[in-house]
């Protein structure tokens, strides 16, 4: 009975022994992994060339620094930076209200862009770099660009770009790890309103219609740029007539904003005057008058504004 407890006690010690090699085993094995990890700036809010966001009629492209590092322990290896928008196909693209607004990721701020669709990247897009053995760490500055040009809608377009490191060795990629990058981009509703005829910044004009005695036309052209919905409030000081200078009776007149007639007897009448997805559109304002043979001679005239508001 004796001797079987003493067994017992030896088998005890002896399984113990068995069981802690396999551990220490796998111990030595881990120290013998390439060990990788990348963090990153987890949230760009755009700022702009303005710092008021995306300038959609602005032809200079900006951009907005990502700053990535990557950190490694153990045994010197060979990795590679890759990154994705967020979906992992297609353009990549931030959300807005009803629009897209594109996006890219570059090494520099002119490119190349490091995202691709492809999980590992490709051979343009991706980042190699090394390690020696030890802690070390390594780190790079990314640009955020939104290429110029894009005509979208006001509001706050977001999304997301996933950054990946892989170790790279001889039984191919391997993801380390990835960390994710959440971006926001505000656009303002903006309304640029200019007379082709006049000189920039005029915002009166005095229309000549000639004679009346004989009926006549004449034509005004506004060039508008926006990315909103845009309306015409047009407001005539004598309600659709040109006043004799003496007090004599007046002579009505027609107006025409595009291809929309205007009711000039209304205090303020309105019109969608929204401009095509452009970069300018030219808008009409046409001035009929049928001729007047028999009115007193002397000056006619009104006087018309038109407020131009952004929705």
């Amino acid at each position: 009975m004796m001797a079987f407890k003493s067994f017992a006690r030896t088998g005890s010690l002896i399984a113990s022994i068995a069981v802690a090699q396999p551990a220490l085993a796998q111990e030595l094995v881990d120290l013998e992994v390439c060990r990788l990890s990348v963090s990153a700036d987890n949230a760009i809010d755009w700022r702009g060339l303005y710092g008021r966001g995306y300038e959609v009629f602005e032809p200079a492209e900006n951009y907005e620094v990502v700053a990535v590092q990557v950190r490694h322990e153990g045994p010197a290896c060979n990795f590679f930076l890759s990154a994705a928008p967020l979906g992992g196909s297609g353009s990549p693209a931030l959300e807005g209200p009803q629009e897209q607004l594109l996006y890219d990721l570059r090494r520099m701020p002119d490119g190349p862009s490091i995202l691709s669709p492809d999980y590992f990247g490709s051979e343009f897009s991706r980042i190699d770099g090394q390690f020696g053995p030890g802690a070390q760490s390594q780190t790079y500055q990314l640009y955020l660009a939104v290429p110029s040009s894009q005509l979208v809608g006001g509001g706050t377009y977001t999304g997301q770009a996933v950054l990946r490191v892989f170790r790279d060795d001889s039984d191919g990629p391997a993801l380390a790890d990835e960390a994710g990058v959440a971006i926001s981009v505000p656009v303002e509703s903006v309304l640029n309103v200019e007379l082709a005829d006049a000189a920039p910044g005029v915002r009166t004009m005095d229309v000549d219609l000639g004679s009346l005695s004989r009926s006549m036309e004449r034509s005004v052209l506004f060039e508008i740029r926006s990315n909103a919905s845009v309306r015409a409030r047009i407001a005539s000081q004598n309600r659709g007539t040109l006043t004799h200078f003496a007090g004599a009776p007046g002579i009505p007149y027609r107006m025409m904003v595009g291809e929309v007639p205007v009711d000039l007897s209304s205090s303020n009448a309105e019109i969608d005057v929204t401009p095509a997805k452009t970069q300018q559109s030219a808008l009409p304002m046409t001035i009929a008058v049928d001729g007047a043979e028999i009115a007193a001679a002397g000056q006619y005239s009104d006087l018309v504004t038109i407020t131009f508001i952004a929705d």
